[in-house]
């Protein structure tokens, strides 16, 4: 159901007040004028210009006193228009001022008669039916307690790949670009997902003052802005990927999961023409430092996909609605931008208090992303990592809301080599014959020698040594000798017994989660 739809059906079914959460005034007018067409007046106040004709949008100074809201809703109260008339009344950034006891008051009274007073048109007291219809448009979600049972909230939908195809055109006529090659629209489409009509128009409006035309090229600029504004958003984040699955040390049977996923993810709108489900996510519980994130950035880089990280603490707000309202526009804006991978890091934190006291905000929001994991269809990939999966309801941890969960142990012996190489490796990378690493029976030496270190262990120890060396080299006196950097086992070795493991630092800690593991369904990340 398009938004248009969603709010003609609001108005149809008497809803007396309509909440629009939006900052884009402009087309939030647009799609009101459509949905109301000539099917009543419509009146519109905001604090700037008070009383104010809503086509025209110029002021109504018949009287001064109109500027005040109060006022004006004391007008709206107490109509004298015919019987049976429809009146729409649209209220802008009132967000300041709606919890003034009065204005407050009159909006439950005006919604009040919305209700209820649409049968009395033939009483004795020949009381005009009272057909009014409060809508508010705001750049701020914040509905006083009160008020929320005649709330209801209105969503606006974010561009599909046709709207934002004929947002590009427009600003390719507007700038009367006549030969814009497909090549170069299809690489700016997924750039654009996920942000709202007005947004796009000042992200192409910037990529465009370049040079006067639209390329392929301007990806990156229109990736930096879609990064900052989805992160004013205080929702979402979106990450960069520079990490591939060679990354990651061990956890081969996740890399492989993960790895043929990325088949369907890569091609999903043939995958579903022939029947294939769309990928739900996965679940991904265990030790810190062992590669969790890792594997979040790496799975997002494998699939070709932008990565959104939602952060379930910036959900929490303040005012009745306000959390779920939150929590239902970031996954909107990550259906918006699919395919996707949508990271929710630390999972815990934002539903263990489900069920417990004072918990009613965080079960309708647990409530709502368990019904959006079930009924999915849109491709965005949920990967949800945890340090600690023993205060999460099981209802999260059961098939049918994630594709798989798997529990990430501290690495292996030989893991914990794979790590040592990959970290190795990068330090060769960066400094090519300038640094000299240990060879494969080395590497395989301080490996066994690390039993019960994590892969962010590992890696202090490689950076700690690496650092240490080239303190050593600035000290040589020897001009041939200090033409490379050596990496030996022993200082790795004597790294590794000054670093405090994680397995000493949270040794309860770690033992709790074996025992879980051990009792769990869950599938063993590593071979």
């Amino acid at each position: 159901m398009t938004t248009l739809n969603q709010l003609q059906k609001m108005l149809d079914v008497n809803t007396p007040i309509i909440y629009i959460h939006n900052h884009d005034f402009v087309r939030v007018d647009e799609l009101i004028s459509d949905a109301i067409g000539n099917d009543g007046e419509i009146l519109e106040w905001n604090p700037a210009t008070g009383k104010t004709n809503f086509e025209t949008k110029a002021p109504t100074l018949y009287n001064k006193e109109i500027i005040n809201l109060k006022r004006f809703l004391d007008e709206i109260y107490d109509p004298t228009g015919k019987p049976g008339m429809n009146r729409f009344v649209v209220l802008k950034e009132i967000q300041d001022i709606i919890d003034e006891p009065r204005i407050r008051t009159l909006l439950m009274l005006i919604a009040q008669r919305r209700l209820y007073d649409s049968g009395y048109k033939d009483n004795e007291y020949n009381i005009p039916e009272y057909r009014t219809t409060i809508i508010i448009v705001s750049s701020v979600n914040r509905v006083p307690e009160s008020l929320s049972p005649y709330v209801s909230y209105l969503e606006l939908d974010y561009p599909d790949e046709e709207q934002i195809n004929n947002l590009i055109d427009i600003h390719l006529r507007i700038n009367n670009v006549g030969d814009f090659k497909d090549e170069h629209r299809q690489k700016l489409l997924p750039s654009l997902k996920g942000l709202t009509a007005f947004e796009i128009d000042r992200t192409l409006d910037m990529a465009m003052s370049k040079n006067g035309n639209l390329t392929a090229e301007d990806t990156e600029m229109i990736l930096r802005q879609k990064k900052q504004m989805v992160k004013k958003s205080g929702l979402l984040e979106l990450i960069d990927t520079p990490e591939s699955m060679d990354s990651i040390g061990g956890m081969e049977v996740l890399k492989e999961y993960l790895t043929t996923k990325s088949e369907i993810m890569k091609n999903i709108s043939g995958a579903q023409r022939y029947g294939v489900k769309v990928p739900k996510g996965v679940f991904i519980v265990g030790m810190p430092g062992c590669g969790k994130s890792l594997c979040a950035k790496a799975a997002a880089a494998e699939f070709s996909a932008p990565l959104l990280k939602l952060d379930m603490g910036s959900m929490m707000g303040k005012y009745v609605g306000e959390s779920e309202s939150n929590l239902r526009r970031a996954i909107k804006i990550a259906e918006a931008a699919a395919p996707c991978v949508l990271w929710i890091d630390e999972i815990e934190k934002g539903f263990s208090g489900v069920g417990g006291s004072n918990s009613e905000v965080v079960t309708r929001m647990f409530g709502y992303f368990l019904t959006w994991m079930q009924d999915k269809t849109s491709s965005v990939y949920v990967i949800a990592t945890a340090n600690n999966a023993n205060n999460l309801p099981p209802e999260l941890k059961r098939k049918g809301r994630f594709d798989e969960i798997f529990c990430v142990n501290l690495p292996n012996a030989e893991e914990r080599k794979a790590i040592f190489k990959v970290h190795l490796n990068k330090k060769k990378k960066i400094a090519g014959d300038r640094i000299s690493i240990p060879d494969e029976k080395g590497i395989e030496d301080i490996a066994k020698a690390t039993g019960g270190f994590n892969g962010a262990d590992i890696e202090s120890v490689v950076d700690e040594t690496v650092e240490k060396a080239y303190r050593d080299l600035l000290k040589e006196t020897d001009s041939e000798k200090k033409k490379v950097m050596t990496i030996t086992i022993s200082a790795l070795k004597d790294q590794s017994s000054k670093t405090m493991s994680i397995s000493k630092s949270c040794k309860t800690q770690i033992e709790d989660m074996k025992k879980v593991f051990k009792e769990s369904n869950f599938t063993n990340a590593s071979k």
